[in-house]
């Protein structure tokens, strides 16, 4: 029955943590911990892994074969990347380090709940060909992170839906996971380490989804200096992900090293933020200087998008395209209150406020980027809402 309770079986010596957990399951409405004598299988089994981890997977796997569970969560005092890998590949689905913090347990609750009313997308049939957008900051602080996490939120929720995945490529310490109020195991850097046996089983249990559909795919939050990533290992993770997803949006921040210029070269489409600021402006110019001397990417794929655009700037934003030799593909109005306070919310602007200039602005941005306008959006569509004369 849809609606019955869902029972978690808890499998934990450390009373402290056991209880931290059961209080939490208590708490959430349609869950309950599972009795000692009830024979039924749970609906979820939470075990906490041991000194013994190869004698724990071996328990696990017996139970998962049996059918002793629907889902399979862990928790542990330590564990390693290998640990959190072979869990991984046994379809534990969540994983609560020690000591376990309750926001955590209540979030993975939720997801299963999530997953239950809504379903992941799967990638059974014709494999799709994704296109790469790649949001790339023309300086730092220019909102480069809020474009593109609310570009890949608008464009999840167009209708018909499609497949569309969020990358954190600002390879130290990225902030998406803030701006969308992300608990999260998986990064990147963990998809690379096993990039031989990438599937997209393996794929899809590691990316976040998000409530809006969205599939996210965060930084590492710590320096990690036993393995190096290279171009190579991200080439095949971000050519795989074209087969998955029909749009994969890329926070690339503002570096020009091998890792970001091979993303250049697969982008299909590079939009460049910039600011109306003299020294942003002059640093976009250096950047679309370089693109042409580099040779990629190809000069109409590459598109300037002015944010918290004014209208009574100092620099006009005709001024501005005439110095850069580029028109604007897309104007986002400013409203760094309203940024702001999604930021803090862990929200997009979608969900803090969906009628406002800005959400409009970046939800037009991204049907036109998806191609679900006509001829994308013409230049009077894109500035009339500013109040702009052309």
């Amino acid at each position: 029955m849809p609606n019955r309770n869902k029972t978690v079986k808890l499998e934990i010596k450390n009373d402290t943590v056991r209880n931290q957990i059961a209080a939490v399951i208590s708490s959430m409405e349609g869950f309950l911990v599972q009795r000692g004598d009830d024979p039924l299988p749970p609906d979820i089994l939470i075990l906490e892994m041991g000194d013994e981890p190869a004698r724990d997977f071996e328990y696990l796997g017996r139970t998962k074969a049996a059918g002793g569970a629907r889902e399979f969560f862990l928790t542990s005092k330590t564990a390693s990347p290998d640990v959190l890998i072979q869990a991984l590949r046994l379809g534990v689905k969540e994983f609560f380090p020690q000591p376990v913090n309750e926001a955590d347990v209540r979030a993975a609750l939720s997801r299963v709940r999530d997953r239950e009313v809504s379903p992941a997308p799967t990638v059974s049939g014709p494999q799709r060909k994704g296109q790469i957008i790649n949001v790339f900051g023309g300086k730092g602080g220019v909102g480069t992170t809020t474009i593109a996490v609310n570009l890949a939120d608008s464009m999840a929720r167009i209708e018909p839906q499609p497949a569309v995945a969020l990358i954190d490529m600002n390879r130290l310490f990225g902030e998406i996971p803030l701006f969308l109020g992300m608990d999260h195991v998986f990064n990147w850097v963990d998809v690379s380490k096993n990039i031989a046996r990438l599937d997209a089983t393996y794929l899809s249990s590691i990316l976040y989804r998000h409530r809006s559909g969205l599939r996210v795919l965060p930084s590492p939050d710590r320096v990690d200096d036993t393995f190096m990533v290279t171009p190579q290992i991200i080439e095949t993770l971000l050519r795989f992900m074209r087969t998955m997803f029909d749009f994969i949006v890329i926070d690339s921040g503002q570096s020009v090293d091998d890792i970001s210029k091979m993303i250049l070269r697969l982008s299909d489409k590079v939009l460049l933020v910039s600011v109306l600021s003299l020294p942003c402006l002059i640093n976009v110019k250096k950047i679309l200087n370089t693109f042409r001397n580099m040779g990629y990417p190809p000069e109409p794929n590459v598109e300037l998008v002015v944010n918290r655009f004014e209208r009574r700037s100092i620099i006009s934003l005709k001024e501005a395209e005439e110095s850069m030799g580029k028109k604007a593909f897309w104007i986002v109005p400013n409203d760094f209150q309203l940024s702001m306070n999604a930021v803090n919310q862990g929200k997009p602007l979608s969900l803090v406020d969906g009628n406002a200039e800005i959400t409009k602005a970046i939800r037009d941005m991204a049907a036109a980027v998806a191609g679900r306008r006509q001829g994308d959006v013409k230049e009077k569509e894109k500035r009339a809402f500013l109040g702009m004369k052309l």
